[in-house]
């Protein structure tokens, strides 16, 4: 077996020049499949992240990974006057949440954006955005692409999966990587099958001015990449209150600082609480507490993490034109079940059974007990 002569090199110190980078990784991607070849996938991805992250190297990387099925993929275009949000994120959380992005997507899409989710199945967690959205009843995959954009036309939120995006590349790569390596800096937001012209990307590790700056040179004209940590190891792919939030906007190649001027105060001005926000024991439970949120039900601190990652995307989603008039909006919607009829749509217009989303919904005896609770809580701004 040859081994590329980057696996050697990631122990260097020196900058790795870009090509070197490029044919390394497409040489260990077509070795044969073996512990061998993931070891050294591994070692390469891993070692790239470390290393700085280096922007010429990691943007190598991540060409690299997308050249197995670039030729094959094909996008739809939103209608005219429809400005969808491209919006996901790297997974591999270490602390694990509630559907808190799904969640936020509805509530923007009923605040008056248009939000283009794009996810698949966990691989790192009790539920991902595609478990979410199988859970609550719709059916995506009944839905050809150009008929989603329609859909995300009407009720403001479309899902489109990515996970068959990249089958050359999963089958090399998928189910082998449980921790963010070089290639969670980027490579997700590029696989979207719509054209957005705006892209929100939640990023478990906090290197996000990076992660903006590979998106931007690999063509995303206005991203949006978000990060939250609480201590030196705890470390999300969305917005947290009272944790520390970092936010990177590139826009037409210029940095936009005010944005993550007041999303940084936003969340700072909301107290911490990461119980109420916690991944439940089994997927069924977590979908229920994020459609417990939608209800306008839930603690106050689960509706708030909800409306910050809400208020950015009606931000860049042109819905709203601040971070604080987006959590206005967000928090209104959220004292009401407004959030949930925009879900109760997208369901009934993917051809999906109401029946699975009202079997999530609260009882009658606990809504009156969330409500009392919420009653006493002040949803802090």
């Amino acid at each position: 077996m040859q081994i590329p002569s980057l696996v050697h090199k990631i122990n260097s110190l020196d900058d790795i020049d870009p090509c070197d980078v490029y044919e390394g990784i497409l040489g260990i991607l077509e070795l044969p499949g073996s512990h061998t070849r993931d070891v050294m996938l591994g070692s390469v991805l891993t070692g790239l992240l470390l290393r700085g992250p280096r922007i010429p190297e990691v943007e190598a990387a991540v060409r690299a990974a997308t050249v197995l099925d670039r030729d094959q993929w094909d996008y739809c275009q939103p209608p005219s006057g429809v400005r969808l949000v491209g919006y996901t994120g790297s997974g591999k959380k270490t602390f694990k949440t509630l559907n808190l992005s799904s969640a936020a997507a509805l509530v923007a899409a009923t605040g008056g954006a248009h939000i283009a989710k794009l996810g698949s199945r966990s691989a790192s967690s009790k539920t991902g955005s595609r478990d979410f959205i199988d859970l609550v009843g719709a059916e995506p995959d009944a839905v050809p692409h150009d008929e989603m954009v329609g859909i995300a036309a009407e009720c403001g939120f479309g899902f489109f999966s990515i996970e068959d995006r990249v089958p050359e590349f999963d089958s090399r790569y998928g189910g082998r990587f449980q921790a963010v390596h070089a290639l969670s800096l980027a490579f997700p937001a590029l696989l979207s099958p719509v054209v957005c012209p705006s892209y929100v990307y939640g990023l478990s590790h906090p290197a996000v001015d990076v992660s903006a700056q590979l998106l931007a040179r690999l063509g995303l004209a206005d991203v949006t990449v978000i990060n939250s940590s609480a201590g030196a190891a705890l470390h999300v792919d969305e917005l947290l209150p009272g944790a520390t939030v970092r936010t990177s906007r590139i826009r037409d190649g210029l940095d936009d600082s005010s944005l993550s001027r007041d999303v940084r105060l936003a969340a700072a001005a909301m107290p911490g609480d990461l119980g109420s926000i916690a991944q439940q024991p089994d997927p069924h439970a977590n979908v229920a507490a994020a459609v417990n949120v939608l209800a306008g039900h839930g603690s106050s601190s689960a509706r708030n993490a909800v409306a910050l990652n809400a208020a950015l995307l009606m931000v860049t989603g042109q819905a709203v034109t601040t971070v604080q008039a987006g959590l206005d909006t967000a928090q209104t919607i959220l004292r009401t079940d407004a959030a949930l009829d925009t879900l109760r749509c997208f369901v009934r217009l993917t051809g999906g059974s109401p029946r699975a989303l009202e079997e999530l919904r609260p009882t009658p005896q606990h809504a009156g007990a969330s409500a009392r609770i919420s009653s006493k809580e002040e949803i802090s701004c």
